[in-house]
């Protein structure tokens, strides 16, 4: 019989029954029969016939089809080598890279990625091995380094929480605060604003869902606190106008 027992997001503890029948069991859980069980104390992912735990604490566990924000700490004689904040470095290499066939033996691969140099990229492929592979293809900004800005760390597992439903959360943040925000979900969020004081007001923002994310009516909270300091910023000269937003009509979902 195929059933699931739990929800997504849903928060287990080890040993608890997820779902039976012919479902793949992903990180954080075991089979045994035709059984999956959680391993960690964790949230629940459900995609498609794929049943995962994520866990609560511990470093980012990277899955296949993730995106994910990564520092340079290396180049090579045709990679890099990226910090994701995994227990593992992961390899970049010259063709996931680019669309342009490069010689590597004639091109300085520090003027594509230099060390120090912030990336959004997929996780393409991991495996029993560790060795985890990214790609830049496809993704924002023609696959460039992210100019600017500040890298902020929250728990992996809370990224679903700060980018909210249907987006609510993290847009709410942006369009008040008026800041670019890239949220991987290895639990790195790059933030770039117009002015020092706008980007840290971003940044509270995101640490404060990062911090209560397990508390009802959150979106409000959050709103309040950024609606309060704007109008602060408004009264020293920083800002012009405080922007306003539509209700998100989430309620204490939020």
């Amino acid at each position: 019989m195929r059933r699931i027992f739990v929800k997504s997001r849903e928060l287990v503890v080890p040993g608890t029954l997820l779902a039976q029948g012919p479902f793949k069991s992903g990180r954080g859980t075991f089979r045994e029969g035709n059984r999956i069980y959680s391993t960690v104390v964790g949230l629940v992912d459900i995609r498609g016939d794929a049943v995962r735990v994520i866990p609560l604490e511990g470093p980012y566990i990277p899955e296949v089809g993730d995106n994910v924000l990564g520092k340079i700490i290396d180049v090579r004689f045709s990679n890099w080598s990226v910090d994701i904040g995994a227990p593992y470095e992961a390899n970049l290499r010259v063709q996931d890279a680019t669309e342009e066939r490069i010689d590597v033996l004639k091109t300085d691969l520090r003027k594509i990625f230099d060390i120090g140099d912030i990336i959004y990229a997929k996780i393409k492929a991991y495996n029993e091995i560790n060795q985890i592979d990214l790609t830049t293809k496809g993704m924002p900004f023609k696959g460039g380094p992210l100019r600017g800005g500040q890298i902020v760390e929250i728990t992996p597992s809370k990224v679903p929480r700060l980018i909210g439903k249907g987006g609510s959360m993290i847009n709410l943040i942006k369009k008040l605060t008026g800041t670019r925000i890239i949220v991987g979900q290895n639990g790195w969020v790059w933030v770039s604003g117009r002015n020092e004081e706008l980007e840290r007001l971003a940044i509270e923002a995101v640490l404060k869902v990062d911090r209560e994310s397990h508390t009802r009516g959150l979106t409000d909270r959050v709103k309040e606190l950024l609606m309060d300091r704007l109008r602060e910023l408004k009264e020293e000269g920083v800002i012009d106008e405080v922007p306003q937003i539509e209700e998100t009509g989430e309620g204490e979902e939020g």
